[in-house]
Parts: structure tokens; C-alpha cells; sequence
């Protein structure tokens, strides 16, 4: 029996809130040629899975649940009296169509964290020579692609998904794909602009206008309500939610061997990102916990801030605690362009060195189907899947997923940069002595970005 280890992380922690968008069956002749399609490409097994007999065993944290976590879902729900969430009902459903799909695959489901963790224990494992036969994560997924570790992706799988969604090797290659993920939208709370004075049902679409909107709620709100800007957390939560207003301006903080601190166009959109920081309660928007700001946004009884920049599954929290709130696209600086950064985007892949891949490959199949992927429509995230980018008929009245898919549909989003060299050490230098330190002192933004940029450039020699 030849032994494989699969590699796919969930990460249900982290996305835990639920969305309730309207779900409508899509009847078209055309869409339904399109599900047909997808379906067929999707979660149809391979001959070989077909006609094998050979158990393979493959080991996955958490892409599928044991029966014991299954049942702790259950139970869990059921003590809460609440149904079970979307997330839950994916990993089950993952769990079984693997089962349905692939009787010869011994599923073994175990947890190997997330971030630096994850990370840590996947490259040991690539380096001791047992490399496993898929790998996940996040923010590090680019440097496995930059760095050659990963298998391309067979061309039925890129086929279906917005390449937004992919990571692509140094030629080019796509080979690493987000099964689910998001984009940065604007939620704010009506009730607040409009005690302000201000028209909620006109929300800011310029920098000059949401900047002109967040003074006067804070103005107006003596030191107990605040207008809300772009957090600058010092690590990733921070890095992710400021890069869209670096590449509405066009620049982004480099990447390869490069460092691009010292353009004036990032050192402009810096110190907006200090200028709205005042409309924050002090030391929020720059703390280490992000708990507490969403709690002031978003809890029943401490929704003080007007404006959040988060990913879409900020609705559901809003849904939940009965605000009358509403959601935009980023606001734009004048000349801009428009731009986001992927985020919450769970990426898996398959190394270079892993055993028998289209094993692997198939796992990733199950992962994309199109009745599974529904689920995370039903948790306010978008779906990887071009047929629901494409078409909003899954969720007409959602106008969160809507919004989220008008900023993927052009295929061009991209997450966080990635550097060749001590790629985890650049960005601590960015987040902490670069974004935080913007918010947190009043050092010139010239000063700050010029020894940040000679403390990163020798890390990429």
C-alpha cells in the first residue's frame, strides 16, 4: 500500500461568521449547459481512481472532519439551537463526497494549525524528504509557487476557477488555487452617518469624500463615536487591508528582490492611512488584538465606529446584531485606479515531489465542487467558481457577494507581494516599523519609509 499525506487546511477558526444571502435556483438553458460542465470537470473521478483497487492513504487536516468532529459539529448546533453554519457543512460535505467519490482513498483528518505553524511543519516535512502530497495556507502559498515547490495545476481545474483565485509559478504557471477567499469592501453603519448629518444612502466613493464623511462623525461624536479608517494592525491583518489603497495609487510595496518604500505615491497613501487613523478610538486601529475595534463596530452595544474596511463576511456579524448598515466598493483617490488584495483565501497545492498527483489533484476537485462551493455563497464569501463570479443568480439580492464579485470578475486581484528573500522578515519590517509606526508616531512618513527601505534591502542582497 502506497502512502500519501494530503495536505488542506480549513481554517473554520478564522471564518466563523455566517452570511444569510438569498439563494435562487438558476433555470437558464445557458447556466444550466455551464453547471453541467462544471459538474462534469468537477467531480467526475479519474480511470485510474476508477479502476484501482489499491487503498491509498492520505492525511488531511481538516479539508473533511472525522466522524468525531462531525459529530461535535452536531451536537455543538444543536445545544446552540442553531443549524449548522455553512463553513460546517462544507467540511462535511467535502468529508463525504471524498467517501462517494474515492472509496479507494483512507482519509485520515488531522490539525497542523494555520500561519507560522502550518508553514513551519509542511517545510519540515519537504525538507526531511517526506514532502506531503498537497500543501495549504495563506500568505506563504506565493513562496512556495516563487520558489518552484509546487506542481501545475491540471488545465480542467484552472478552467473553472477566476484566476484571481490562482498562484502562479515563475513561468507563468498556475499552480496553487484558493478554494475559497474574499476582497475588501466598505461596511458602515447607517444609524451613525446619519446622526452625523450625513445621507447614508450616499456613501463616499473618493478618499477627499470618506475622509470628509469620518471627520464629521467623529466631530460630531464627542469622543464616544468615531468615523473609522484603515487599520494598520503590525502583522498581516494590518499589511492586508492597507495594500488596496497602495495599488489604487498604483505602487505596492515591491516584491522579488525589490523594495519600493521610498516612492512618493506609497509615502502619499501612508500618510492618509495617519490622516484617518484620528477618526479611530486612540490605539485602536494599531493594536495587536483586532478584536477590539470589530467589536466596536460591529456588537449590539458598542457599534461607535461608522466605517470598516473587511472582507465580505463582515455582513453576517452586522445581520446577526439587526444593524441598518451598508456596504461599497472602496473609495478611489483622485486619478486612481481601482484595486483590492485577496484575503481569508484558503490556497492549497500539490508539491513537486508529492506521489501519485492526480490522487492529490482529485481532493482539490472535491474541494471545487459546484454544489459544496454553494455553501460558502451562503456564508457571505465568494465562490472560486467563474460560474458564480460570472453570474450573481446564486445570491440576486446580496448585494455584499455582488459587490465582492464585481471587484474579482476582471480576474486580476492578487494577494500580498512576496519577496525571494526572507520574505516573513520584510513583512514584519512593513508591518511593524512601517504601517504601525505611521499610526503610532508622528516620525516624518519620509524618515520612517527611508530606514525602513535600507533595513529591508539588505535582507533581499
Amino acid at each position: 500500500m502506497k502512502k500519501l499525506i494530503a495536505m488542506l487546511l480549513a481554517c473554520t477558526m478564522i471564518f466563523t461568521m455566517t452570511a444569510c444571502g438569498a439563494q435562487k435556483e438558476n433555470d437558464t438553458t445557458e447556466t444550466n449547459k455551464e453547471n453541467e460542465t462544471t459538474t462534469e470537470a468537477t467531480v467526475e473521478p479519474t480511470k485510474a481512481a476508477e479502476t484501482s483497487t489499491e487503498k491509498i492513504h492520505l492525511v488531511a487536516p481538516k479539508v473533511g472532519l472525522n466522524e468525531e468532529q462531525i459529530q461535535l459539529e452536531k451536537d455543538n448546533a444543536a445545544a446552540e439551537n442553531r443549524e449548522l453554519s455553512p463553513s460546517a457543512n462544507f467540511y462535511i460535505g467535502v468529508t463525504e463526497k471524498i467517501a462517494e467519490q474515492y472509496p479507494n482513498y483512507e482519509m485520515e483528518y488531522v490539525d497542523w494549525g494555520w500561519a507560522e505553524t502550518l508553514d513551519q511543519k509542511q517545510r519540515s516535512l519537504i525538507l526531511s524528504g517526506n514532502a506531503p502530497s498537497i500543501v495549504a495556507g495563506e500568505t506563504f502559498m506565493p513562496v512556495y509557487a516563487s520558489s518552484g515547490m509546487l506542481e501545475p495545476l491540471p488545465q480542467d481545474i484552472v478552467d473553472m476557477v477566476n484566476p484571481s483565485f490562482l498562484i502562479y509559478d515563475p513561468q507563468g504557471r498556475p499552480v496553487s488555487v484558493a478554494y475559497k477567499s474574499s476582497v475588501f469592501l466598505l461596511f458602515y453603519n447607517k444609524t451613525l452617518l446619519k446622526n452625523a448629518g450625513l445621507d447614508p444612502e450616499n456613501p463616499p466613493k473618493t478618499w477627499d469624500e470618506w475622509k470628509t464623511m469620518s471627520d464629521a462623525v467623529t466631530a460630531s461624536g464627542n469622543g464616544e463615536i468615531f468615523g473609522g479608517g484603515v487599520p494598520s494592525f503590525p502583522h498581516a491583518g494590518g499589511s492586508l487591508r492597507a495594500t488596496p489603497f497602495f495599488r489604487q495609487m498604483g505602487v505596492d510595496f515591491g516584491g522579488g528582490l525589490t523594495i519600493n518604500l521610498t516612492d512618493p505615491k506609497l509615502q502619499q497613501t501612508l500618510q492618509f492611512i495617519r490622516d484617518m487613523n484620528a477618526n479611530f478610538p486612540a490605539g485602536l486601529g494599531n493594536n495587536s488584538d483586532e478584536g477590539p475595534l470589530w467589536s466596536q463596530f460591529q456588537d449590539k452595544d458598542k457599534g461607535t465606529i461608522a466605517f470598516a474596511v473587511n472582507g465580505s463576511w463582515q455582513k453576517g456579524a452586522l445581520v446577526n446584531n439587526g444593524f441598518d448598515w451598508g456596504v461599497t466598493a472602496l473609495p478611489l483617490p483622485e486619478g486612481g485606479v481601482v484595486g483590492n488584495c485577496m484575503v481569508g483565501a484558503v490556497y492549497v497545492g500539490v508539491p513537486t515531489t508529492a506521489e501519485n498527483k492526480e490522487d492529490c489533484f482529485n481532493l482539490i476537485r472535491v474541494l471545487l465542487d459546484q454544489d459544496l462551493q454553494k455553501f460558502w455563497l451562503k456564508e457571505g464569501t465568494p465562490s472560486a467558481l467563474n460560474m458564480y463570479i460570472d453570474s450573481s443568480a446564486e445570491y440576486p439580492d446580496d448585494v455584499t457577494l455582488q459587490a465582492a464579485a464585481e471587484a474579482l470578475k476582471g480576474g486580476a486581484v492578487k494577494g500580498l507581494t512576496t519577496f525571494d528573500k526572507n520574505d516573513a522578515q520584510v513583512w514584519e519590517i512593513i508591518n511593524t516599523k512601517v504601517l504601525a509606526r505611521t499610526t503610532m508616531t508622528n516620525d516624518p512618513i519620509d524618515q520612517i519609509c527611508n530606514e525602513a527601505q535600507a533595513e529591508i534591502e539588505n535582507l533581499l542582497k
